[in-house]
């Protein structure tokens, strides 16, 4: 007869633990039909106030709110344009010679009649010396006075043929009352006529050539001032106050004057700038000389520069249907350069009604913004679409009209909230 066998160890504890299962269950549905009038159990009411406490009277901080503000701005056309110099010159001569020295670098700074250049002077100081020899010539001849006004009959030989011809016309004066009176023989009578007549034309050619010996004169007079500028030119000079950009000749050169697109130096006026803008065709009866342009450039993002509109393009450009204007920008510390690139502001003379709400009822996830807003007496979220900020405040360009009230506390309301 086999004996039974007995139960293991791990089948007991088994056993042990579904019956405390068992057990469980059935208390813990007792417990629920127990309570069913009473209410529910305690854990469950310590837990369930936490949760509802947002829908609880006063439960809340304070909700502020505020009123869109309706704000009336003039109109703002925005643009983008760039900067260009107010002057840019390539300085030449007008004469040709060795370049003797240079003055100036690239990035030099120079005022107006600074010296750039200067070309070797000899031979230009020579023909100045020859031209005024020449007109001191003239001069001496002639007789004249610096200070003395031209007179023909004082030049010594108009002076001296005037007294040849007052001699020969006493002799022959006289040789004609000698011939009245049959005193004098006719050969000499007729010689005296002749050396009268030969006197009156040498006299009056004298004349003639003392004036031409004096127009010869201020001829040569304005000679020397050619001669003079001619000097004058080896040294070149800063037109204007400016930068100097490019040196395009070094000392030993030699440079020709009359070769075609010649240059010794080129330079630039910065200050004033020219910005120069693109608008469109729909703007162009807007703008006017005297507007003010506002502007940014990305190598100076913190600043904001000013300039007024000084010139209008007459025509409108056939393959962009846009004006070109230029604003004339001040610039006296030199902080902004030609070739910037720019984005502008141009103030019309018409005004719009602009929205605004402080940047604390904006809330923002990701790329959508939007705003709690008052309506019925309901809190309803609302998307906004935004523009600039300014002084704690943002521009709202839709979805709010003006006198609606926002809530500036939006951490502490959500959508559908009563008022």
């Amino acid at each position: 007869m086999r004996t039974p066998r007995l139960p293991s160890r791990r089948f007991l504890v088994l056993a042990v633990g579904a019956c405390a299962v068992s057990g469980g269950v059935l208390l813990f549905a007792q417990t629920r039909r127990d309570s069913g009038a009473a209410g529910k159990p305690a854990y469950l009411n310590s837990i369930e106030p936490v949760a509802a406490a947002p829908a609880q009277a006063g439960s809340r901080g304070e909700v502020r709110k505020q009123a869109v503000q309706a704000v009336s701005r003039p109109v703002t056309l925005r643009l983008t344009g760039s900067l260009a110099a107010d002057e840019k010159s390539d300085v030449g001569c007008n004469v040709g010679g060795m370049v003797l020295k240079t003055y100036v670098e690239r990035g030099s700074v120079v005022k107006k009649g600074d010296l750039l250049v200067q070309l070797d002077p000899r031979d230009n100081q020579y023909a100045l010396d020859e031209g005024q020899c020449a007109a001191e010539e003239l001069r001496v001849r002639l007789g004249l006075d610096e200070a003395a006004e031209f007179d023909v009959n004082k030049v010594p030989e108009v002076e001296a043929a005037k007294l040849a011809l007052q001699l020969a016309e006493s002799n022959y004066r006289r040789s004609e009352k000698l011939k009245a009176k049959n005193a004098i023989a006719l050969g000499d009578a007729e010689q005296f006529e002749t050396d009268y007549r030969s006197a009156v034309h040498r006299h009056r050619l004298t004349v003639l050539v003392a004036k031409q010996m004096y127009r010869s004169y201020r001829s040569a007079l304005t000679h020397l001032v050619t001669l003079r500028k001619a000097l004058d030119d080896c040294s070149i000079r800063a037109p204007y106050d400016g930068w100097i950009t490019e040196r395009c000749v070094g000392e030993g050169e030699h440079v020709i004057a009359i070769f075609p697109g010649a240059k010794l130096v080129t330079m630039m006026r910065i200050d004033p700038l020219r910005l120069s803008l693109t608008v469109p065709e729909q703007e162009m009866a807007a703008i006017k000389a005297g507007q003010t342009v506002t502007f940014r450039s990305d190598a100076f993002p913190d600043k904001r520069f000013t300039g007024t509109v000084r010139y209008v393009t007459p025509a409108v450009a056939a393959e962009s249907r846009s004006l070109c204007v230029e604003a004339m920008v001040p610039n006296p510390d030199a902080v902004l350069r030609p070739g910037l690139f720019v984005t502008a502001e141009l103030q019309l003379d018409k005004r719009q009604s602009e929205l605004y709400v402080p940047q604390a009822a904006v809330r923002s996830r990701g790329d959508v913004a939007a705003v709690f807003v008052v309506r019925g007496g309901i809190i309803c979220e609302q998307i906004v679409s935004l523009g600039e900020a300014a002084a704690g405040d943002i521009r709202v360009t839709s979805g709010l009209a003006a006198g609606e009230m926002v809530v500036t506390t939006p951490e502490l309301v959500r959508d559908g909230d009563p008022e």
